[in-house]
């Protein structure tokens, strides 16, 4: 084990193993809905994605081009990417007569949340249940307001864009991690069909930044705005629990019993009226028993997240540097996802055609893959 935890700290191993995780995660995403077109051959897409990424992998590599990273062409990326991304949210004309239903189930559930209705027992148009949780309800309401669910991705990405420029004081890094999620096939995939997915992960991410460069030295100096931020945020996916649990959990040991109190009493305070604005609603509690959230929104069965869950904690004390921290969630949320992968295969089969959701899973690790990959290149870079 403890072999195994000293390669992490490999930074050349974490370069090429973070940018593995990126590279699979698209290439599965091209392979997927490549083969539904019919206008470019899958060769040529493979070819021509291998060849971008490895641009992205070389990326200050030139000398000659040094000058060129300014951070003028940073504000310049952004606002190209934001603006794209503004414009594909309304490619889908008709979403109806496409097989996408991720948008229409978000409206309906910010729609019956503040109404006061059950969300989890109402189909959409393609019969599936909604498994939202009131977190990540929350997290988007602003966008539904906005007119437009899919205006929450572009959010997202300034979102992750901004922690970046936070982070990270190499225009080159910025440039590289900036770049990566805005040319991510997953992303972009989310962005045209306005599910909220990944944003679920890029606000972790985000938050797991800001606060570590917030409070270096303590993160529970406001133990009660933390236990707020982790409350919402653990409400978003299921999955979320194993990047926060590394983030937070030796630093949670460390701390005193009155920091460590006034987290957990906001932490449940939290969680607990957040949970109620969506379960209350139910009929009764067999009603509640068969549709709720945590039951829909299972990605694995509950022996392989506890195995999981048990790794985090593990991994959670030798994370003692925030690079360590993105590299363990990388790894760790993608084989989350791809033992849930394994699991679906299993029962329905391989095949991409009549497994919508399973590539779609596997982009939970993103943003940490991105983060971690940037913190090896940073090193470089110094």
């Amino acid at each position: 084990m403890n072999r195994l935890l000293e390669s992490v700290k490999s930074n050349q191993v974490n370069r090429y193993l973070l940018f593995a995780v990126y590279f699979i995660v698209n290439l599965l995403f091209l392979t997927k809905y490549g083969i539904r077109q019919s206008f470019v051959p899958l060769s040529v897409l493979v070819a021509v994605f291998f060849i971008a990424n490895l641009f992205l992998l070389s990326l200050g590599k030139w000398p000659p081009l040094k000058k060129i990273w300014t951070i003028k062409l940073v504000y310049i990326l952004i606002a190209c990417i934001s603006i794209t991304y503004i414009g594909l949210c309304h490619v889908m004309k008709d979403p109806y007569k496409m097989n996408i239903d991720r948008w229409q189930t978000l409206e309906f559930s910010l729609e019956y949340w503040f109404k006061g209705k059950y969300i989890y027992d109402t189909p959409n148009f393609m019969g599936n249940l909604s498994s939202y949780l009131p977190g990540q309800l929350l997290l988007s309401s602003v966008f539904y307001f906005l007119g437009n669910v899919g205006y929450l991705q572009v959010g997202a990405f300034l979102l992750f864009s901004y922690t970046i420029m936070l982070e990270f004081k190499s225009n080159l890094v910025r440039f590289t991690a900036i770049l990566m999620l805005g040319v991510s096939l997953a992303y972009i995939y989310d962005v045209v069909c306005k599910s909220d997915f990944i944003s679920s992960f890029i606000a972790v991410a985000a938050f797991m930044l800001f606060w570590s460069s917030r409070f270096r030295q303590d993160y529970f100096q406001k133990p009660i705005l933390l236990g707020i931020c982790v409350g919402v945020l653990c409400l978003t996916r299921s999955v979320v629990i194993i990047p926060l649990i590394i983030f937070l959990l030796r630093p949670f040991w460390s701390t005193g019993w009155e920091k460590k109190i006034k987290f957990g009493f906001s932490f449940l305070l939290t969680v607990s009226l957040l949970l109620a604005t969506v379960l209350l609603p139910a009929k009764n509690l067999e009603h509640l028993m068969q549709y709720n959230p945590l039951t829909l929104q299972g990605q694995s069965n509950k022996l392989v997240m506890l195995f999981f869950i048990i790794l985090a904690i593990i991994a959670s004390f030798y994370a003692k540097k925030i690079e360590t921290v993105f590299y363990f969630s990388a790894y760790i949320s993608f084989l989350v996802m791809v033992s849930f992968l394994g699991e679906q295969y299993f029962i329905l089969g391989v095949s991409y055609q009549n497994n919508f959701f399973s590539t779609t899973y596997l982009a939970a690790c993103l943003p940490f893959s991105i983060i971690g990959y940037c913190y090896t290149k940073q090193k470089i870079v110094r």
